[in-house]
C-alpha cells in the first residue's frame, strides 16, 4: 500500500501541486477550457484501458507461477492496448465535427490524447498481478517530478495553456516507455507467438469490467461532460478545481488501497470464500473510517484549501468543495464493495447491470437538475449515484455472497 501511496502521489498529486500556480497563471476560463479537454480525453483513457487494470491484474495474480502464461498475458495485454489506442486517435479525429469545443481548438485536445500512448506502455496491471511496485513507484516519481518542473519554468503566460497539457503528456509517455523496458527484462519477459485464444480470453476477461467502468464514466466523467452544455468555461473552472481536489483524495487514499489489496483479495477467495469475506470486512472498516476523517477534513478546511490552492479568484469553487466532501468516503465504501467484493467473489456479471443503473440514474438526474440549479446539481447527482451503488452491491454481495459461501 505505501507503495502504491507513492505512485499515487506520483501520478496525481504532483501534477496537483502545479495547480496553485497554473491555476493562477491561466484564470477560470482557460483553466475551464484545459479541464474540460482533460475531461473529454478520459473516455479515449477508459477505452484503452479497457478493464485490464483489474482482470489482468486477476489473471497475473493467479497464473504468476507459470512463466508461460504470464509472458503470454503480458504482450496480449499490450497488443490489445495498442489496437485500442489506434481507435482512440481515430475517434478524436471525428470528435471537431461532432463537438464545437473540440473543432474551435483542436490542439489542445490532441496534446492532452498523447498522455494516454504512456498509459498503453506503463503495464501498472502487471506489477499489481506480481505485487512489486515498490522501485516503478519511486521512478515514476521522480519522472513526474521533471514534468512538474518542466510545466512550471516553461508555462509562465496564460497564452501557453496548451503547453501545459503537452508537457504533461510529455511525462506520461517517458515514465510508460521506461517501465515496459524495466519490467521487460527486469522479469525476462518473451515474446510469445500470440494465439486468437489468449487474446480472446485477455479481451473477454476484461469486458464485465470495461462495461462497469463506461457506466462509472457516466456519472463521474459525464458530469463534468454535461456541465460544459450548460455552463461557461468560468463555472467549468470553478467545478473543476473543486472536482480535481476530490480526485485527487480518491487517487491518493482510495486507489493505493484499493490496488493494493486487490490481487491479495482474489487469492484469499480463490482459497476460501468465507475467508475472503472475513478479510473484506476488515479492509471496510479500517479504510471507511480512514476515508470518513478525509472526507470531514475536506468539508471543514474547504475555504483555507482552495484560497490556498486557486487564491482568491476561485472563491466559488469552496462552495463546491463542501458539497462533493463525501465522495472521498463513498467511493472508498463503494469500490471496496465492487471491486474487491463482487470482482472477488467472481460475480462481475452484475458489475454491467449495476453500472447500467448508475449511469441512467445519474445521467437522468444531472439533465433535470443542471438546468434548475446548476452547478450544485452535478454534485447532487454525483453524491446521490455514490450512495445508489452501495446499496446495489450489497444488496447483491448479501444474497449471492451467501450463496457462494455456503457451497
Amino acid at each position: 500500500m505505501v507503495s502504491l501511496g507513492v505512485l499515487q502521489v506520483a501520478n496525481y498529486l504532483i501534477p496537483f501541486l502545479v495547480l496553485p500556480i497554473i491555476s493562477r497563471i491561466l484564470g477560470a476560463s482557460l483553466f475551464g477550457s484545459v479541464s474540460y479537454a482533460q475531461n473529454i480525453i478520459t473516455y479515449l483513457t477508459l477505452l484503452i484501458n479497457y478493464g485490464f487494470e483489474y482482470s489482468a491484474t486477476r489473471q497475473i495474480s493467479i497464473a504468476r507461477e507459470d512463466k508461460v502464461k504470464t509472458d503470454a498475458i503480458f504482450w496480449s495485454v499490450i497488443a490489445a492496448k495498442t489496437c485500442l489506442l489506434v481507435l482512440s486517435f481515430a475517434i478524436l479525429a471525428v470528435l471537431p465535427f461532432c463537438m464545437e469545443r473540440v473543432a474551435c481548438d483542436p490542439k489542445l485536445y490532441i496534446y492532452t490524447a498523447l498522455a494516454n500512448i504512456g498509459i498503453v506502455f506503463f503495464p501498472t496491471w502487471y506489477l499489481q498481478g506480481v505485487q512489486q511496485m515498490d522501485k516503478m513507484a519511486w521512478a515514476n516519481f521522480f519522472t513526474k517530478l521533471l514534468g512538474a518542473v518542466l510545466v512550471l519554468t516553461l508555462v509562465r503566460e496564460a497564452s501557453a495553456y496548451r503547453l501545459y497539457p503537452l508537457l504533461m503528456s510529455v511525462a506520461s509517455i517517458v515514465i510508460g516507455i521506461g517501465a515496459m523496458i524495466y519490467v521487460i527484462r527486469h522479469f525476462g519477459i518473451r515474446r510469445p507467438t500470440l494465439t486468437r485464444q489468449t487474446m480472446r480470453e485477455v479481451m473477454q476477461a476484461g469486458a464485465p469490467i470495461f462495461l462497469n467502468n463506461i457506466f462509472i464514466a457516466f456519472y463521474t466523467t459525464a458530469n463534468m461532460t454535461l456541465l460544459g452544455i450548460y455552463a461557461a468555461d468560468d463555472v467549468i473552472g470553478y467545478f473543476s478545481g473543486a472536482q480535481r481536489l476530490i480526485q485527487a483524495l480518491n487517487m491518493v487514499v482510495v486507489m493505493p488501497v484499493s490496488m493494493a489489496v486487490y490481487p491479495e483479495i482474489s487469492r484469499r477467495f480463490a482459497e476460501s470464500k468465507t475467508q475472503g469475506v472475513q478479510f473484506l470486512k476488515q479492509v471496510l472498516l479500517w479504510a471507511g473510517a480512514a476515508a470518513a476523517l478525509v472526507s470531514l477534513v475536506a468539508f471543514v478546511g474547504a475555504p483555507l484549501i482552495i484560497r490556498i490552492m486557486y487564491g482568491t479568484g476561485f472563491d466559488p469553487s469552496i462552495e463546491l468543495l463542501r458539497w462533493l466532501s463525501p465522495i472521498p468516503f463513498l467511493v472508498m465504501i463503494a469500490t471496496l464493495l465492487t471491486v474487491q467484493g463482487l470482482y472477488g467473489l467472481g460475480l462481475q456479471r452484475w458489475a454491467p447491470w449495476v453500472g447500467l443503473i448508475l449511469a441512467i440514474s445519474c445521467v437522468g438526474m444531472n439533465l433535470w437538475l443542471l438546468p434548475w440549479i446548476g452547478v450544485r446539481g452535478v454534485c447532487i447527482s454525483w453524491i446521490a449515484a455514490e450512495i445508489l451503488e452501495c446499496l446495489l452491491v450489497g444488496i447483491i454481495l448479501l444474497t449471492q455472497g451467501r450463496k457462494l459461501c455456503s457451497i
